[in-house]
């Protein structure tokens, strides 16, 4: 599965630090609470919390239904406003 997401700027500069495989796992593994299990994404947007975390926004690839993915990455690479 290769989905590239529509992110912010902010968004994609820690997005493209992140490895290849961990972003597919990401993609691929997105919880449905309809489906009640974890789907892909279809239409993926995305933007960087204040946080420092990534925000995921789209919609399950089998039902339709709103789907959203919080990334930590807040922790390690630290908050928007000082590591973007």
């Amino acid at each position: 599965m290769h989905i590239t997401p529509q992110l912010t700027p902010a968004a994609m500069s820690r997005w493209a630090r992140m490895p290849d495989h961990g972003k597919e796992l990401i993609l691929s593994s997105i919880f449905c609470g309809s489906c009640k299990t974890g789907r892909g994404i279809r239409d993926a947007t995305g933007e960087l919390h204040p946080s420092g975390d990534i925000i995921l926004r789209g919609f399950c690839p089998d039902c339709g239904g709103k789907v959203c993915r919080v990334i930590e990455t807040g922790g390690t690479m630290g908050r928007a406003e000082e590591f973007p």
